[in-house]
């Protein structure tokens, strides 16, 4: 983000610390999107990173008085947003354990002949700090620095973990029966 986009954002940030409905409103429209995304990392659940995401947003506004510095909202918007994805992930193994259930698992069954599929699997059993950047980056479309922003890490960071979840991923493919190199 440049200087001036994060100027920017701050007075945004600062606006909606004081009410201001309509900055609300721009800070909603700005990051709904990528809460989905990053929520999805964690639940591989479409239906419920949206609602995480949704909750997250009510949370945010009622602890947007609480943000000590509000040229950190982004990670700490996604902070929110992970412990809200927790907690769904929390809940819904309760409800299964009170059906007499052991644990709850998300799949998306892979065919042998999809190869979408097979990608997808192999993303899903990534360790979820690389999946998060991977569906940030490749889903939600966000650039290195974007991402960096989001997730209060370095940009280094986010290629490191961008470059050993791709090498994940194509082993996990390649282990699958794809060649290498496809």
């Amino acid at each position: 983000m440049s200087d001036l986009e994060s100027m920017a954002e701050e007075l945004i940030v600062e606006a909606a610390r004081r009410g201001d409905v309509d900055s609300l409103g721009m800070l909603y429209r700005r990051y709904y999107a990528t809460m989905v995304w990053l929520a999805y990392s964690v639940l591989l659940d479409r239906d419920l990173a949206q609602d995480a995401a949704q909750q997250t947003f009510v949370k945010a506004c009622e602890g947007l008085t609480d943000l000590k510095c509000p040229d950190r909202f982004a990670p700490w918007l996604a902070a929110i947003c992970r412990n809200e994805a927790h907690r769904l992930i929390r809940a819904r193994k309760q409800l299964v354990g009170r059906r007499q259930a052991n644990e709850i698992e998300v799949t998306h069954p892979v065919h042998d002949n999809d190869d979408h599929s097979a990608v997808r699997a192999a993303i899903n059993g990534l360790d979820p700090m690389y999946r998060e950047i991977v569906i940030l980056h490749y889903y939600n479309g966000m650039d290195y620095r974007r991402i960096a922003a989001t997730l209060g890490i370095g940009g280094h960071t986010v290629r490191g973990r961008l470059f050993r979840a791709r090498r994940q991923i194509e082993e996990t493919l390649r282990k699958n029966g794809f060649p290498e190199g496809s």
